[in-house]
């Protein structure tokens, strides 16, 4: 902790809005996936007005999810796709200074993946949510070395997948807050740089909210290039703005050409070891002189 001129503490606190998606891989569901955009509170304005521009420069106003991209960029219907690229576009030339994007691939088809730990799928949901957001707030936030971070979680009230089928009560509410305490506890006692954490979580309309939109447009393009699983040229484009940053990032920080060096992250689990790794290997295939969306 840090200490002013007298030898009095000093606390530095923040306020951060993590908006929250998950998408399983069809369609065999070998990946479940989690991505968490990160935005300091007071960043929040400015990046919604940033999607806001390209909305206009689109003249498209309609909910975005990457699911439901259509299959061309060009012509009226194509508006919708036209926004998703160009939310990327500004992702990738400064809007990740103030939104910071990671994604957690799990794979269920991994020797390594314990089934029998999860009687329900949707405890495997939270359970990986939960990780995601422990390694994001290690991996984003603990360079900048606060004492404690409250986190305002936003996941989709309509879309969410880990809601159990009915008849079952998910805990995703109650388990999340818990679960976030305890692994900023439990990290700061073993002397590792981590904030404490107070997690509040919000369920909103994605419908109302570019930047949960903006968490799924990403979160879905990574899953087309991990998977390659659509031939639709549009969602094979934006997966392919996902290769070229991974390879990216794969190369000495002073070769990288995007900078996206924590501000963007992709990871699996589990390996052999039934630990995180990276890189993790991409299906799509995009070749270095594939031509650039921008």
């Amino acid at each position: 902790m840090q200490v002013d001129l007298w030898g009095n503490p000093v606390v530095r606190r923040t306020s951060y809005w993590v908006f929250h998606d998950e998408s399983m891989s069809m369609p065999n569901r070998r990946w479940l996936l989690i991505g968490l955009l990160f935005v300091r509170a007071e960043h929040l304005e400015q990046a919604r007005g940033l999607l806001y521009t390209c909305r206009k420069q689109g003249n498209y106003y309609g909910e975005i999810h990457f699911s439901a991209l259509p299959k061309r960029f060009e012509g009226r219907y194509g508006a919708k796709a036209r926004v998703a690229r160009r939310w990327l576009q500004g992702y990738e030339q400064g809007l990740s200074e103030i939104a910071r994007f990671t994604a957690l691939a799990v794979d269920r088809h991994s020797p390594a993946f314990e089934h029998n730990r999860f009687a329900k799928e949707y405890l495997a949901y939270n359970r990986f949510t939960a990780m995601a957001l422990k390694a994001g707030i290690r991996w984003f936030l603990g360079p900048e070395d606060w004492d404690s971070v409250t986190i305002t979680f936003v996941s989709d009230a309509k879309d969410r997948m880990s809601r159990p089928e009915q008849g079952w009560t998910d805990n995703f509410e109650t388990y999340l807050p818990y679960r976030a305490e305890l692994d900023a506890f439990l990290s700061r006692e073993e002397g590792k740089p981590y904030p404490g954490v107070s997690l509040q979580l919000q369920l909103q309309d994605s419908a109302a909210c570019d930047l949960l939109q903006l968490c799924d447009v990403l979160l879905g393009a990574t899953q087309m290039a991990l998977v390659a699983g659509s031939h639709q040229p549009t969602k094979r484009e934006l997966g392919a703005v996902v290769v070229r940053w991974c390879r990216d990032l794969q190369e000495t920080r002073w070769k990288q050409q995007f900078g996206l060096y924590r501000k963007f992250n992709l990871w699996g689990f589990p390996d052999k070891k039934d630990a995180t790794y990276s890189p993790v290997p991409l299906q799509l295939q995009v070749g270095t002189n594939h031509p650039t969306l921008f």
